[in-house]
């Protein structure tokens, strides 16, 4: 087996109100407020036609089932996710 490293880098600006907290289960995620929490995680897109304009679709059943998505899943060593809020003056 290869080892394959992925690094993404998002940035975004964010209502003033949104906050970087640490959820229950250890990790850092973001508090929108009105007791709702949002976690970023990579999402596997697919396609079975890598041609130019090709849609590309994270809906697993449709291209592949969910055995194929448990191993995709299944391949991950190690994952990490900075959440860092910025503040613009």
């Amino acid at each position: 087996m290869k080892k394959l490293n992925i690094t993404i880098t998002l940035g975004m600006e964010v209502p003033d109100h949104w906050e970087v907290v640490r959820g229950d289960v250890g990790i850092d995620v973001i508090d929108l407020g009105e007791g709702r929490y949002l976690d970023f995680t990579f999402t596997p897109m697919m396609t079975d036609d890598n041609s130019k304009g090709s849609e590309w679709i994270n809906d697993y059943v449709y291209v592949y089932d969910y055995q194929f998505a448990d191993a995709i899943a299944d391949m991950v060593t190690e994952y990490d996710a900075i959440l860092k809020m910025l503040t613009a003056h």
